[in-house]
């Protein structure tokens, strides 16, 4: 009997390491609403795609950088973090590295940027002097 408690405990505590850790997405009309809102906005594309169009406020920690990782940490643990990419993908994983790592208020963009632009929503352009 105590081996079967013993492996249903081991079980049950494996399954929740094994599962992906869940991500609060947000639409982008979920992510306007909050405007007023203290947080942190991290697009996570290339730098090239960061300079060609982003959403205002946006800071770039550009996913596949050497220093993604260190760079990232570097936010403040107990902030709102919003996150996006391009289709969605980058940003839920960066999200799940942050839940990794301590960080608790994360949100990702519904879609990305691909979804934003598409539902007309405006974008800023880096322009060089």
């Amino acid at each position: 009997m105590v081996r079967i408690i013993f492996f249903s405990l081991i079980f049950i505590f494996s399954c929740e390491f094994l599962n992906p850790t869940e991500v609060n997405v947000i639409s982008d009309n979920q992510f306007l609403e909050i405007q007023d809102t203290d947080y942190t906005l991290i697009d996570v594309r290339t730098t090239e795609a960061y300079e060609s169009g982003h959403i205002q406020n946006a800071l770039n920690f550009d996913f596949y950088s050497e220093s993604f990782q260190k760079d990232i940490l570097t936010l403040d643990r107990n902030s709102q973090i919003i996150l996006y990419c391009r289709t969605q993908n980058r940003s839920t994983k960066t999200a799940d590295f942050l839940k990794e790592n301590g960080y608790r208020e994360i949100k990702v963009i519904e879609g990305g940027i691909t979804s934003w632009v598409k539902n007309g929503n405006d974008l800023v352009y880096n322009i060089s002097e």
